[in-house]
């Protein structure tokens, strides 16, 4: 890898790559490469294929901050109830997890991830749900604001099987990041992600990617200062990847602020699935409000559900450039800032 090597992921996202640390990609095997490349190739082809390429399983709607762009916080105070109806935190059970996964692996995805709008470190089987989903052959991902990654999570985690890890932290500076993730503790965290870091090589996983992103207010994305500190803060960490994005106004409907997204088709409904701790699937990283559910795992197969009358609809509504006919696509933040740079 060279130095700074930028990955553009869209315009308002895109990664650098440490120059120093070990790259996991070398230590992948060709079915990695042939999931990557079905990855980029499906939505371009307008193909779903028979099976998802990936499964996104919120195995907790839990969470223990408060972070101050997360729609989970801003349905808390707005006293939204739709992302939690009847207002119910619960945990995946593991009996139903494994019904998930086990349908994930026979169906032929790839990866699943273990969280959505929750931390997975707070449901207390995650270690047994990490080493099952790698026992049945999927690669396993997951999201962590990283505040219970201590030396027995980062160990247990890594010897069950975890693939990719992903760090949310938002600023290199611990007071601003302690008003943005609030009820989290900048320094711990930070040792957190070095100690995961030494014992990931202590073991030999160098096959396990780290990332670790940072969301950028608008007024911000042109902050090289910013952007700097926090790349030289985790590279002399020793994380792999340093990610940028463009944050979502949890306050504006985009579609009637800024219209239509002309040719805008969403590359998730061709290649991942949504499945949430009480069973209801949904088909986007955008469903916070449960608004458009495509079916319920509990009494729906995952296969039967990717094909059905809903999904169906939902891409035709893409593909004929009228996505705005679907509410929550309506609404969402990513055909607009589909359109929007970050600077690197």
């Amino acid at each position: 890898m060279t130095q700074n090597q930028i990955s553009y992921r869209s315009p308002s996202y895109y990664e650098i790559v440490n120059p120093t640390a070990l790259s996991w990609r070398d230590f992948r095997d060709e079915r990695y490469a042939e999931y990557r490349r079905k990855w980029e190739e499906y939505p371009r082809k307008r193909f779903p294929g028979e099976f998802p390429l990936h499964v996104d399983v919120d195995t907790t709607n839990a969470c223990n901050l408060r972070c101050i762009m997360c729609p989970r916080t801003h349905f808390l105070k707005t006293g939204n109830s739709q992302w939690a109806p009847e207002g119910r935190i619960g945990f995946m059970d593991f009996h139903f997890f494994r019904r998930v996964i086990d349908q994930a692996a026979d169906g032929g995805a790839y990866s699943v991830k273990l969280n959505f709008l929750g931390e997975p470190l707070l449901h207390p089987q995650v270690l047994n749900q990490v080493r099952y989903a790698h026992q049945r052959g999927l690669e396993v991902m997951m999201n962590t604001n990283a505040t219970l990654l201590d030396e027995e999570m980062s160990r247990g985690l890594l010897e069950a099987g975890l693939d990719d890890i992903f760090f949310s932290v938002d600023s290199p500076y611990p007071e601003e990041y302690e008003s943005i993730r609030v009820g989290s503790d900048f320094r711990r965290v930070i040792g957190n992600i070095k100690r995961f870091i030494e014992i990931k090589e202590r073991l030999g996983c160098h096959h396990v990617q780290t990332r670790v992103s940072m969301i950028i207010g608008l007024s911000d994305r042109d902050s090289r200062k910013i952007k700097e500190d926090f790349q030289k803060l985790f590279q002399g960490l020793g994380v792999a990847e340093i990610g940028f994005a463009l944050a979502t106004d949890m306050q504006t409907d985009y579609r009637a602020k800024y219209g239509t997204m002309p040719g805008f088709v969403c590359q998730d409904i061709y290649r991942r699935m949504f499945v949430f701790w009480d069973g209801l699937i949904g088909p986007c990283c955008g469903e916070w409000e449960r608004g458009f559910i495509m079916g319920d795992a509990r009494q729906d197969s995952l296969q039967n559900v990717w094909h059905n009358h809903l999904y169906q609809t939902l891409r035709q509504a893409h593909e004929q450039g009228q996505y705005d006919r679907i509410p929550i696509c309506r609404k969402c933040s990513v055909p607009w800032l589909s359109t929007q740079e970050v600077e690197a």
